[in-house]
Order: C-alpha cells, then structure tokens, then sequence
C-alpha cells in the first residue's frame, strides 16, 4: 500500500517532511531484516525482502547491511545491533580469503568464491567495519585495522593520489584498468574513518581524491570520466559495447555525479582548507548536481 503524503511533506525541515523520513526510514530498515545468511554475511534479497540464494553473497551488499544497520541502530531500530554483527560474521567468515589476505567479491552459497581482489569491496569493508566500530559492535576494531591495512598496502597509490582498482585473487597481478567508481567509494570510507577514528590522513586522502575529480569534470562539462588507462588517462570508450555493465558501464552516470556532489559537500565542510578553497569546492558540487540532474 503506498501511502499519499501532502505537499508539505516534501518541504524540507517541515514538520511533515521529517514524518515522511521517518516513515520511509523506518520502512527500509524494516524491509532489510531478512538478510542474514547461515554462516553470515548478507544474501540478496527480491522485491518483497525474501533471500534469494542463487544470488550468492555479496561483499559490498554485506558490508552495505553492516552500514546501514549500524545508521540503524543509532534510529532506534529494534534488533538492529544483531543484524550488524551477522554481517560481520560473514566478513571474518566465508567473504575473508584466509589464504591470500582480503577479502572474495562474493561466495556461492556452497561456499566457492569469486576470483579477483576488487577495491570496490574492499572499501565498502572499511565502511563497514567503520560503522560498527562506531556502535561498540564486538571484533569491529579489529576488522577495521585489517581492512585499513589491506587496502594500504593494495589498493591506495600513493603517488597519484588515487586508488588503482583489480587484482588477481592472489595479489600478484594488477590489472591495468583504473576507475573512478572504486575511487569514490573510497572517498565515502576514508572520510567516515577520519570522523569516527579522529585519524586526518584519510581525510586528507580523500581530499586528494575529490581534487581529481573536480578537474576532470571541470574540464568535460562537468560530466565526470568513469574508466582510465594505468597512467590514469581518461578512456571515454571504454564499454561502449556493453552500456549496460553492472560496475563499470559505458560512458558518464549521472547518479554518479549526484553521489560526487554530496561526498564533495561533505569533504569541503569537514576539511581544513581555506574558506575560499571550501567555496570553490561546492561550487563544484552544485555544478556536478546540476550536470546530473540535466542529463538523467
């Protein structure tokens, strides 16, 4: 039953608007309760909220649980501290490559893992473990400091600035591929390691992040470049034959750009630079946002 909310309630701040976001969060967080797999770890789930094993389980749709139930449990939602602590029991468990260190992008429900070691997943772990770290879930530090320590020593280039983006399963081969996708979602990880464990470096990682980006879109209509070659050269064809590709799809996405206008916003109020430095980051953002909107 879909339910019919004013005009008012689409004013933000208004009385009405605040009981439609509680409704609609309380609703969220009720619709994900199902989630949890045996061994833990998150399965995905069909439109009514139902797993559907055939799907496996993901590393990023687990940590994504971890993260929102801990945003959960801070709301107020019944039994949400526990259903943070199954995902993580899939991210020590099953999803952890004990062999090779890191983590598998996903495993079947027999238990077979995906091949490759994916920056993607591996900031959406740090998330994770950030989140639960933040509610005093058990183990939760200790997960964090291994994915720190992962993705330091795999995924973060220091000498650009940037992450770099696939490996083999093992760690002894990195694809020449570079993406903006898992870069933003780095961004996302290191600013809520900033504010949860007070360490600046990756604030200012992530700010390094932000830079490229901003000069990028700047200088292609404020549409942001997706895919790159190993020297980080924008490739604007890259997929144009398959579009449609889940993680690496050709061409802009424009909720990418909506997704960069509010990390930016956050990195610029949260960050030490100067005020006109701060200005001049927002007025990205709204370009960004702008572009988005437009295009979609």
């Amino acid at each position: 039953m879909t339910t019919a909310y004013s005009l008012e309630s689409y004013v933000f701040g208004s009385p009405e608007n605040h009981d439609l976001l509680e409704s609609e969060s309380n609703e969220l967080l009720a619709f994900g309760h199902r989630f949890p797999a045996p061994n833990g770890g998150s399965y995905w789930l069909d439109e009514h909220g139902e797993p559907d094993p055939s799907q496996g389980i993901q590393t990023w749709i687990t940590c994504r649980m971890a993260h929102v139930y801990s945003l959960g449990a801070i709301h107020g939602e019944p039994g949400a501290e526990e259903l943070v602590d199954k995902a993580l029991d899939g991210l020590r468990g099953p999803l952890h490559d004990d062999v090779n260190g890191g983590w598998h992008p996903s495993v079947a429900v027999d238990g077979t893992p995906e091949p490759g070691k994916v920056c993607y997943t591996h900031a959406f772990v740090i998330l994770a473990a950030t989140s639960a770290t933040l509610i005093g879930r058990p183990g939760a530090k200790e997960l964090l400091a291994e994915a720190l320590d992962t993705y330091n020593a795999r995924f973060w280039d220091e000498e650009h600035g940037l992450a770099v983006d696939t490996w083999n399963t093992e760690f002894t081969e990195l694809d020449p591929y570079r993406g903006i996708n898992a870069n933003m979602h780095t961004v996302e990880a290191f600013l809520a390691v900033a504010d949860v464990t007070g360490d600046e470096t990756y604030r200012t990682r992530a700010g390094r992040i932000v830079d490229h980006v901003v000069d990028w879109a700047s200088h292609n209509s404020w549409r942001i470049p997706e895919h790159f070659t190993a020297d980080w050269a924008p490739d604007l064809e890259f997929n144009r034959s398959k579009p449609d590709d889940q993680f690496k799809p050709y061409g802009a996405t424009p909720g990418h750009g909506i997704e960069w206008a509010r990390l930016i916003t956050q990195f610029a109020t949260s960050c030490d630079r100067s005020d006109e430095q701060k200005a001049a980051l927002i007025d990205a953002a709204e370009h960004l946002f702008a572009r988005a909107l437009e295009d979609a």
